[in-house]
């Protein structure tokens, strides 16, 4: 009888404490990649097949400070508060938290005041935002649909760690809801992506073709995301 042994699992020791890692190997890599997320604060390693779990230990330990840094940086983020700058459709807008009924949103005068318990308010500014998400990707997709001559199923909002969105097989859109802080170009941008995997469900010449048709130009679009994009997944809704 053949006795299956799990692989050690990896920890990176930082400060005195273990912290998991989560490991990918990848046969087509040539160097180990390590890096934090931005939001979680997960530990995560990419490295070729052939690389032993004893270099890969030392390739974390070796990296400690550089890691105790980068989960520093995630601790320090401050949350939403009152007085806070928030990106809204492309646009800066000054957070009011006015501790006083009624407990809606409104967006007045470059500022989004946000009514009731200041300490509800910020997942109260962040339902909004998700609702205004799902409204307007809606209607970004639909519209692109139109263009290709596609249908779709339906369209979801989450907060998925690093995906702007995403086409299931079964025809869902899902989309991360901090898309309505970019410009909307860039929101459509990625609706129209969405919709065209309707068409084709890789990233072939064929799949671009059709996001040209949505979005001429549409590289400037992805450029902004990759530039800016963790900005936006780095805002901290979280009670203070």
């Amino acid at each position: 009888m053949t006795l299956f042994v799990a692989p050690r699992p990896l920890f990176a020791t930082i400060s005195g404490v273990e912290h998991p890692v989560k490991l990918r190997r990848n046969a087509k890599a040539k160097k180990m990649i390590l890096r934090v997320d931005g939001l979680s604060g997960e530990i995560k390693l990419t490295a070729p097949n052939h690389v032993s779990l004893g270099k890969l230990q030392k390739f974390l330990d070796e990296n400690n400070a550089w890691l105790l840094t980068e989960r520093a940086k995630i601790s320090a983020r401050p949350p939403i508060a009152d007085g806070a700058e928030v990106p809204y459709c492309g646009q800066t807008y000054f957070i009011r938290f006015s501790d006083q009924p009624p407990r809606g949103v409104r967006v007045v005068d470059g500022e989004i005041h946000v009514g009731g318990p200041a300490d509800q308010a910020p997942a109260r500014l962040m339902r909004w935002l998700k609702a205004q998400a799902k409204e307007r990707l809606g209607e970004d997709a639909a519209y692109f649909a139109e263009m290709l001559d596609v249908s779709f199923k339906r369209v979801s909002i989450g907060d998925m760690k690093s995906r702007w969105g995403s086409c299931s097989s079964s025809g869902t859109l899902r989309f991360n809801w901090r898309l309505v802080m970019a410009e909307p170009r860039v929101r459509r941008y990625v609706a129209a992506h969405e919709v065209a995997h309707v068409l084709e469900m890789n990233h072939s010449a064929q799949f671009w073709n059709h996001v040209e048709r949505c979005i001429p130009g549409y590289r400037t679009e992805r450029k902004w995301l990759k530039a800016h994009g963790q900005g936006l997944m780095q805002l901290n809704f979280s009670p203070s």
